[in-house]
């Protein structure tokens, strides 16, 4: 194969049949069994070493949608596994990836022109080629690759810290909005508390009145000519507390109804 036909085939398979391009959860990613062979160590170790510096990989992973896995698992590596196993041991969350529709025959030629055109960053046993004028040309589309996957890196900080501000915002709208609430119920209390205020002023100038109208004699109580015509019964423990008061009975803040209607009968009868 030429290096034209090579090229065409890349475009065909990596460039025009994207469906989507940005981060998934690493558990969604699976690995096929040939592809999950042993990985050399000066491989593994600058892995290890690019994850652990970045948080993920700078340049995409090539995969393709799959149901030939487990419900949580909807891709499939297409190039990229060695990558992918390590980024899974390490527990890096999110993997930058290339989602394609491939059937098994373009998801292997695409494999296989990729390690063509960049030398194997898998695991599988492929001889690399010495750098070509393929290789330098595709270089240009690989750090595109990198520097799009910079700014898309950077716009998702920037939305993550965009949702933060709104979550704040929110936060603080919930709380002004509970103190309003809870303005309203206080006002709501207040207002009650007059109307209970208010019920208590007219109930006493009612006893006031009453009391205005009593029979008084002339040693400023009640005569025992008058006596004979109340009747306590009908009276409330307020009313009754009052003439109490008027007649210094001893001890009449601490009683009750029953006590105080004893207590002046038995005045009235002592007078």
């Amino acid at each position: 194969m030429d290096a034209a036909e090579r090229h065409d085939r890349i475009v065909e398979y990596l460039r025009i049949k994207p469906i989507s391009h940005g981060q998934v959860y690493t558990f969604q990613i699976a690995i096929p069994k040939p592809e999950d062979l042993e990985i050399s160590s000066e491989r593994r170790e600058n892995l290890e070493r690019s994850l652990a510096q970045q948080g993920s990989n700078l340049i995409p992973l090539i995969v393709r949608r799959t149901e030939a896995y487990s419900e949580e698992q909807e891709y499939e590596v297409v190039y990229g596994a060695d990558l992918c196993h390590v980024a899974k041991e390490l527990d890096i969350e999110k993997l930058w990836v290339w989602v394609f529709d491939m059937t098994d025959e373009q998801a292997a030629a695409a494999k296989q022109e990729m390690q063509q055109l960049l030398g194997s960053s898998d695991s599988s046993p492929v001889v690399v080629q010495p750098p070509s004028e393929d290789t330098e040309s595709i270089k240009p589309i690989i750090q595109k690759l990198d520097k799009l996957s910079q700014q898309v890196e950077i716009i998702n900080k920037k939305v993550e810290t965009l949702t933060s501000k709104v979550e704040q915002v929110a936060a603080s709208v919930k709380k002004l909005e509970a103190n309003q609430s809870t303005q309203i119920n206080n006002q709501d209390k207040l207002e009650n508390l007059a109307s209970k205020v208010e019920q208590l002023t007219e109930a006493v100038e009612r006893i006031e009145s009453l009391l205005k109208n009593l029979p008084v004699s002339t040693s400023g109580g009640i005569s025992p000519l008058d006596t004979a015509v109340i009747n306590y019964d009908n009276m409330t423990a307020m009313q009754l507390k009052v003439i109490a008061s008027e007649r210094n009975l001893t001890g009449r803040s601490k009683m009750k109804k029953p006590e105080l209607i004893a207590a002046l009968k038995k005045a009235d009868a002592s007078n």
